[in-house]
């Protein structure tokens, strides 16, 4: 049996195909994303997240606030608002697409107990919200686990802190890294 190296790569692969963000009015003004990865090391302490971005709402950049992807313009050249377009009528709506999972994996070689691993996941979740908004809607199925694969002594506040912007940062990887297909645009076609 020969084995092969890794083949990971960002972008459209894997679950990443599927991937597609701002889908309030449909897949009509959606935008094409994928699968993202960062990581980062301080010391002895690794710390990454994989995201297959499959989001309802808009993509924003967390570190300056700047939309970089989501729901498309009429003319589908720029960008605009999925929260200005929800709240345009506070009615209940029916038939929301919900076709939307964005899930991530974050995975760190510091020694944690299953309960302190599922405090990381849910701090995590703070990533998806300072780069999805709207985040976590019922027609969002938004999951983040985290997994140890090492002994390294660390605080899990610091590795659940640096989870959330690995988790942000894979977000933008899976804008930037996305490729246009099945007739929706990516990020680098609107120029960004």
């Amino acid at each position: 049996m020969r084995l092969h190296g890794p083949d990971y790569q960002d972008g459209n692969y894997g679950a990443g195909c599927g991937a597609s963000v701002g889908k309030i009015a449909g897949m009509d003004y959606a935008m094409k994303t994928g699968i993202g990865s960062y990581a980062v090391q301080v010391g002895d302490l690794k710390i990454g997240a994989i995201t297959v971005l499959n989001a309802l709402g808009d993509i924003y950049d967390w570190k300056t606030g700047e939309q970089v992807a989501g729901f498309l313009t009429e003319d589908k050249t720029g960008l605009r608002s999925t929260m200005e377009y929800m709240s345009a009528s506070t009615e209940s709506k029916e038939n929301k697409f919900t076709g939307n999972t964005t899930l991530a994996v974050v995975v760190t070689n510091a020694d944690f107990s299953k309960s302190q691993l599922c405090k990381i996941a849910g701090m995590a979740h703070n990533g998806l919200a300072r780069s999805i908004n709207p985040v976590h809607t019922s027609a969002d199925g938004d999951s983040i686990y985290a997994v140890s694969v090492g002994n390294v002594d660390a605080d899990q506040d610091l590795v659940g802190s640096l989870a959330a912007e690995v988790v942000s940062e894979a977000v933008l990887r899976s804008v930037y890294r996305a490729e246009s297909a099945y007739g929706l645009p990516a990020a680098a076609d609107l120029g960004k």
